[in-house]
């Protein structure tokens, strides 16, 4: 099933359509009499540019990382050829990497569908006008539209993989990775000549190259790669891209897609994933967040812009914090991560504020939730939070009026959030008698 919906917004003189929402229809199943019932899984979207270039419009299908909306940060992009057929394993793996313990970056996704697939495609000058596409018209569309770090990676299966090739022997600095999976280069007319003109210029761009083919695939398959991969090895140090090959075991020309993007992405991203902790005394061990930050600092002088420390581990230590009851050291890890994490920092904070009323330490708390209404007054939770402090603390006015500025945040969002009518309800109530106690402020 696919939602859509369409608007045209005019850019540089070209005319872009945007955006369809792609979903996935997923059916509640039948038990005891109950009805049927189905939910949208939002993948991504969809949507059209006009190539001048091409002459035509081509689609785009785009995934967003995860935290891309609780975010200010920019992500690497992954480009996807033979797009349509790739979406969904490239976004699977993407998503399941940056999860398993940040083994690398959340990603953008831009996946290309064809349309005339041989046209594009196939080394020769078909595929210099598909590059000049990438190169003048869809990465700087991605770059203007998204937030895109300056660290992009193709990549390409079987035609498209030969394509691959030939972008980094040709346009090297398009991209900074390139990976090409199970690519018929055996067929690539102009291999050895691009091989001996492309490789010096790969080098001084400073790319890579990934190269993968299945253990079950054709002899003039193998045959090819092995071609191209015997030249990498004899260059000579400095002279040619660094590279890496996979043979993949038991692997067939259909199956080494998922697996070709899984080990390249693993292997440059081999020092993204950060020493294991998971309570005080590990973080200690490790050297703390000093430590973690520079361990993302150094990642971030490799590949030539800025990687903070992410959000995941910014929470996950603001939690040990807070479990040791260090609530100065929470306060100033949020306000250091409130720019490139605003959602995660105004969590932090609020955390310590309820933490303090457990506590019962009720001024502390009140002056601290007030801090994070000011820090972030477009939220309704911190307002609604302070109103709770405040009845806490015993001055029901103050409360309601905090639950009234809630309300207010929460009717100036778009969309508005699901809570409103419990902020209204809570705004119309005010303190319930039990929250007046003991101190008024």
């Amino acid at each position: 099933m696919i939602a859509a919906t369409a608007a045209v917004q005019a850019t540089s003189g070209r005319r872009f359509l945007a955006v369809l929402a792609l979903a996935a229809a997923v059916a509640v199943p039948h038990t005891g009499g109950a009805q049927d019932a189905s939910r949208q899984i939002m993948l991504g979207v969809a949507g059209t540019i006009r190539s001048e270039i091409l002459n035509e419009d081509r689609e785009l299908q785009i995934t967003l990382p995860e935290s891309y909306s609780r975010t200010t940060i920019s992500y690497p992009v992954l480009y996807l050829l033979d797009g349509s057929s790739n979406l969904l394993h490239a976004t699977a793996t993407t998503r399941f990497l940056a999860a398993a313990r940040n083994r690398i970056p959340e990603m953008i996704v831009v996946a290309i569908p064809n349309t005339n697939r041989n046209r594009d495609l196939t080394p020769g000058p078909g595929a210099v006008t598909f590059e000049r596409f990438l190169g003048q018209e869809l990465i700087p569309w991605v770059e203007r539209t998204y937030r895109a770090a300056p660290e992009r990676i193709l990549w390409g299966h079987s035609l498209s993989g030969s394509f691959t090739v030939h972008a980094l022997l040709n346009q090297p600095s398009l991209f900074d990775a390139y990976i090409a999976a199970s690519a018929p280069v055996w067929r690539y007319d102009s291999l050895a000549r691009d091989i001996r003109a492309g490789f010096a210029p790969a080098a001084k761009a400073g790319t890579t190259v990934d190269l993968s083919v299945g253990e079950r695939e054709s002899p003039q398959m193998r045959g090819g790669i092995t071609t191209l991969v015997d030249a990498l090895k004899a260059a000579a140090p400095g002279t040619a891209p660094n590279w890496s090959f996979d043979d993949l075991v038991g692997e067939d020309h259909s199956s080494t897609k998922q697996r070709s993007l899984y080990y390249a992405l693993e292997r440059r991203y081999a020092e993204w994933r950060p020493p294991y902790f998971e309570t005080r005394a590990e973080l200690d061990s490790i050297g703390g967040l000093k430590a973690l930050e520079a361990h993302y600092e150094r990642f971030s002088k490799r590949l030539g812009y800025t990687n903070p420390l992410p959000m995941d581990l910014v929470l996950q230590v603001g939690q040990i914090y807070l479990a040791s009851e260090r609530h100065a050291d929470v306060v100033t890890l949020a306000n250091a991560y409130a720019a490139p994490y605003p959602g995660a920092a105004e969590n932090l904070v609020n955390q310590v504020g309820y933490d303090l009323l457990r506590r019962g330490q009720l001024e502390r708390a009140v002056e601290v939730f007030k801090k994070n209404a000011a820090a972030f007054p477009a939220s309704p939770n911190v307002h609604d939070s302070l109103g709770d402090a405040y009845c806490r603390a015993g001055n029901a006015a103050l409360g309601q009026q905090s639950y009234q500025a809630a309300v207010r945040a929460a009717e100036a969002r778009t969309p508005q959030p699901a809570r409103l009518s419990w902020y209204r309800d809570k705004a119309a109530k005010g303190c319930a008698p039990s929250d007046t106690s003991r101190l008024r402020l």
